[in-house]
């Protein structure tokens, strides 16, 4: 119950300030550096770190590629009769094929399934959504934008990604045994992620409506 509550009231209070043109129009931005820098990454660590990769994560982990191979083909098959342009194509493709699984899905998957549901979701985030978005999204949005990317920039903006970084160090020392005052401050840090992710995506201004 409470944190189907603490999910309402980041709502409301985003929605309420954005309203009230109390948030400066950046807020997003720097909030959601805090989040994809400390936040997800010390939530990632103190979740997994000692979980063990078995079968029953494969499916979870799969059906992102899934979603964006089933969003290519029928965009595809539906520009092809519809006549429509490259970019609104790539746009269908992308916004079907893809979910907002860290900002949005995260605090979701806490707020219905508690704590034990995290380490499922941040490995469908990770893995799946997050390395689609990097490899196949990036593809698609090059091909259909007539923009072109090296097979060596999107390996290195997949390998510098923090949260991804922070996910083979949890896997990496699985077996290591960490002090307690370190999970102490991953969990507490970890712990803003649900609130601050909901408080930014409803705190966003739109156009020139805040000062």
């Amino acid at each position: 119950m409470a944190n189907i509550v603490l999910l309402f009231v980041c709502l409301l209070t985003g929605a309420c300030l954005r309203a009230m043109r109390r948030v400066p129009e950046n807020a997003h931005a720097a909030l959601n550096e805090f989040i994809v820098l400390i936040a997800l990454p010390c939530l990632i660590v103190s979740q997994l770190h000692n979980v063990h990769l078995t079968q029953d994560l494969l499916w979870p982990v799969m059906m992102p590629w899934l979603l964006f191979g089933l969003s290519a083909g029928i965009f595809a098959g539906i520009s092809s009769v519809a006549h429509l342009s490259s970019g609104t194509t790539g746009a269908l493709i992308m916004s079907a094929g893809l979910a907002n699984t860290s900002f949005i899905g995260l605090p979701m998957i806490e707020t219905f399934y508690g704590a034990r549901g995290l380490p499922t979701g941040i490995m469908i985030d990770q893995l799946g959504t997050y390395l689609v978005l990097g490899t196949l999204g990036t593809v698609v949005a090059c091909v259909y934008s007539n923009n072109g990317a090296s097979v060596r920039s999107i390996a290195r903006r997949i390998l510098v990604f923090p949260p991804l970084i922070a996910l083979a160090v949890a896997l990496a020392t699985s077996s290591v045994a960490y002090p307690d005052w370190i999970m102490s401050i991953l969990t507490r840090l970890g712990a803003t992620l649900a609130p601050l992710a909901l408080f930014s995506v409803f705190s966003i201004c739109e156009g020139s409506t805040c000062s």
